[in-house]
């Protein structure tokens, strides 16, 4: 399946892919500082109570590629579920992801 293939593979005019992310939440850490993830498609949730969490960049990238976009910020909630305790159901996850994407895309002689 073509999600499964890198991400550069799928969209050679793109020479550098740069994501920068900010978790708020359990499991995030105390550090408020933005960390720079590289060459990543998924966002993981760090909360350990989280079930299904992160965020999947490849919808936002593939706007980004198909309108030449080359910088975007964003903030977007974990949809991931707390387990429920006894006697509680399972609740939505509360981390919240800042996140910048950055690109830079070949010349056009380079393709």
């Amino acid at each position: 399946m073509s999600w499964q293939r890198p991400f550069k593979e799928l969209n050679p005019e793109v020479e550098q892919l740069v994501v920068k992310v900010l978790e708020e939440g359990k499991g995030a850490g105390q550090s408020h500082e933005w960390q720079t993830l590289g060459s990543v498609t998924r966002l993981d949730c760090h909360n350990p109570l989280c079930q299904r969490g992160g965020v999947d960049l490849h919808h936002t990238l593939r706007e980004m590629v198909a309108t030449r976009r080359a910088e975007l910020e964003d903030v977007k909630m974990c949809p991931g579920l707390e387990g429920g305790g006894p006697g509680a159901g399972p609740r939505h996850c509360l981390n919240r992801f800042a996140f910048r994407i950055s690109l830079a895309y070949k010349a056009e002689s380079d393709r």
